[in-house]
Formats: structure tokens, C-alpha cells, sequence
């Protein structure tokens, strides 16, 4: 599905495995050596090359529609505006290009204990501009260290000396460390998608998207297209492996007339 020219944000150690059409060019904000130093808990691990400094927030080493695709796997939680984030990759992709993103589902990550970000608290931090956005910085991370650090959760990584609450924030303000900003289940990130995009006017469309913690996984993947054509649309309906009527019925969906002619069908098997 993705092919052409694109970028991948944040790989660090899990980059996506693209097919040989897709020609990826690695974004991150430091530079390999500081991305080690940031990332103790990485040391054993092998970091993706970061061939252009940069973040999700800006992406100005990109001109306008430059790009066939996005790449942003676990990545916007980490985004104090994740509206300006996706504004970026409006920004950089073609028309018909494609968004492909990972958002780990805090029903069953180490955010199981914060209170869900509303789609309301975004856009109004956003609308404020990056004043509003660095007012509320401190209560983030305020909200980690009590709900996420002090909870005791497995696996969470903690930079630095412990020390008290009080401590613990100033240590990871100053260290400027990623911790998750914002966190969704499936269905209130796909409503913080649908409004951010009509309050910017982003010509994003969901193509598709599996929401993996009923499979026992623990994110929402999403394949998203900037003003998508009816073709693109119907491939992203595809699904290998799966029987071929049952794929036809799904791009039978698709198609404009497809939900008028699926209930036809319907009536007419049951008259037989």
C-alpha cells in the first residue's frame, strides 16, 4: 500500500517494514547519539538512522506536497499539539498520499490509569496557540508522575534519580523527556481525528482501521488518505487472505452505490 517517497517520525527501534517500492527517509527530533542518551532503557536496542532533524510539529525540511506518504507509529500521544502535528502531514503529502499511524489504546497500555483526553481539550489548547499549549505543559507531566510513574506500572521507563513528585516533574520538564501528552481508546481518538480535521479544514479521510485490543494487542492502526481517489479507497478495502467474496462485499461498500445495492442483495436471497 505504501509506495513512493515518504518519511517515518520517531522510528527509533521498531521502523515499519515497508515493502521495496517505498523509499523511507528517518525524522527525528535528536540526532542518533542524543536519542541514545534520551533513551537509556534503548541501550541494547538497534535505532533507525535519523537522516533529517526534525518533528511531527515541524516538517519544514519538507516543501508542500512533497511526500506519497506518512509514517507515525506511536507517535502522536508524544505531541503537546497533536493539531499542528497533523497539519504538518497535510502539509508535506500529496493529494492522494497516505497517513500511517499507530496510537497505543490506554485501556490496556501504562496510561490505564489517567483520565482520557478529551477532543475539547486539544482543539482549545490549539486554538490558543503555543502560549495556551506551554501553560498546560507542567500539568501534563504533572498527570504523569502521579497516574503513570507513581502507579507503579510495569514496564515504564523513569530517567534519572527517583525523588518526589515535586522532583520527579521538574527532572522531566527540564530533561524536555516524551512522555505520552494525550491518550484515547479507539473510539475517542477517532473523535478527536474527525474534529480536528473539520476545525481545520484537513482533507483527511480514514481509509481504514482495526482497533487490536479485542485480538489482545494494544493500538489503533489506522491508513488514513489526503483527498483519496475512488481506486485508493477500494484497495484500502482489500484485505489479503481473506475469502474473495467477502472482499468484494467490502469494496461493494465503497462504491456509491454499494450499501443500496448490498441491501438489495439481502432482500433478494431472502425471497428465494
Amino acid at each position: 500500500m505504501l509506495r513512493g517517497e515518504g518519511i517515518e517520525i520517531g522510528a527509533l527501534h521498531r521502523p515499519l517494514e515497508v515493502t521495496r517500492s517505498a523509499r523511507v527517509t528517518y525524522v527525528d527530533r535528536l540526532p542518533l547519539d542524543e536519542l541514545r542518551a534520551h533513551y537509556k532503557e534503548l541501550a541494547a536496542e538497534d535505532l533507525a538512522p535519523v537522516e533529517v532533524l526534525g518533528s511531527a510539529e515541524d516538517l519544514s525540511a519538507f516543501p508542500d506536497a512533497s511526500l506519497d506518504f506518512v509514517i507515525a507509529n506511536h507517535l502522536i500521544e508524544h505531541l503537546e499539539d497533536p493539531v499542528r502535528g497533523l497539519k504538518e502531514f497535510h502539509r508535506v503529502l500529496r493529494p492522494r498520499g497516505l497517513l500511517f499511524m499507530c496510537v497505543p489504546d490506554a485501556r490496556v497500555t501504562f496510561d490505564r490509569y489517567r483520565t482520557l483526553t478529551t477532543a475539547e481539550h486539544i482543539l482549545s489548547e490549539h486554538s490558543g496557540g503555543r502560549a495556551a499549549v506551554a501553560a498546560n505543559r507542567r500539568a501534563h507531566y504533572e498527570d504523569w508522575v502521579e497516574n503513570v510513574e507513581e502507579k507503579g506500572v510495569e514496564g515504564v521507563a523513569r530517567p534519572g534519580p527517583p525523588g518526589d513528585r515535586e522532583k520527579r516533574v521538574q527532572f522531566l520538564t527540564e530533561m524536555d523527556y516524551s512522555i505520552h501528552f494525550h491518550c484515547w481508546h479507539a473510539a475517542t481518538f477517532l473523535e478527536f481525528f474527525r474534529r480536528a480535521c473539520a476545525a481545520e479544514g484537513l482533507q483527511f479521510e480514514v481509509l481504514d482501521w482495526v482497533d487490536t485490543v479485542p485480538m489482545g494487542h494494544d493500538e489503533l492502526i489506522l491508513l488514513i488518505g489526503k483527498r483519496p481517489g475512488r481506486m485508493q479507497k477500494l484497495r484500502a478495502r482489500w484485505q489479503p487472505g481473506q475469502p474473495l467474496n467477502r472482499n468484494l462485499k467490502e469494496i461493494l461498500r465503497a462504491t456509491p452505490l454499494g450499501p443500496s445495492l448490498v441491501r438489495a442483495y439481502r432482500l433478494a436471497r431472502r425471497r428465494r
